[in-house]
């Protein structure tokens, strides 16, 4: 029995420890990066529409004027006859009337904000806008000529083209949009500063 004992005696005993997790430590204090730029889009996008509503109500800007005369000067030189007064463009089978919904200057607001509010530099933030608000009235304007010709040869079928499939389509470029600039401009220029 005695060697039973030293034999015990001489095992050393193991004890287990408790795992120590290591301690997650945040170089930001206050909101994570996620929230900061929600809140951020959230000020900048109710900022924007403040201070045009603002300055619309004064009767400083006449909205769809620009767009209503633009989309009239393409409709007739592709053979779809139309008068355009104001913001006012009567075809043959129905009338517009041409409001800031449809100058797309809600979602040129909403791709502002998206830009301004993303962590990227001055650099790459000028290059989203001065591309991005561009080609957004240019999809625009097509997606009213397109309207246009939808009204002039199937004219049941615009309340759903106008309704549904073109704000749709609208929608999804502009996230498609914001995608492509975070992946061309914004994760290239991260890339070329980091030292090989």
């Amino acid at each position: 029995m005695a060697k039973k004992k030293r034999k015990l005696d001489s095992e050393p005993i193991r004890v287990e420890q408790p795992i120590q997790k290591e301690a997650v430590v945040s170089n930001r204090p206050g909101f994570s990066p996620l929230i900061k730029t929600c809140v951020l889009f959230a000020v900048i996008l109710m900022a924007l529409h403040a201070f045009t509503w603002a300055i619309a109500l004064k009767g400083y800007i006449n909205w769809g004027y620009g767009t209503a005369h633009i989309v009239s000067s393409i409709l007739n030189s592709t053979g779809i006859q139309n008068l355009v007064d104001g913001n006012i463009i009567t075809l043959r089978n129905d009338t517009w009337n041409v409001t800031s919904e449809c100058t797309a200057v809600n979602a040129v607001f909403l791709f502002i904000s998206f830009i301004l509010a993303y962590t990227s530099t001055i650099r790459s933030k000028g290059v989203g806008l001065i591309t991005g608000v561009p080609l957004i009235l240019t999809v625009n304007i097509l997606r009213l000529v397109v309207l246009g010709w939808v009204t002039e040869y199937w004219p049941k079928q615009a309340k759903l083209f106008h309704d549904y499939v073109w704000e749709t389509i609208f929608l999804f470029f502009i996230i498609a949009l914001w995608f492509v600039w975070i992946s061309l401009v914004v994760n290239r220029e991260k890339t070329s500063t980091v030292p090989a």
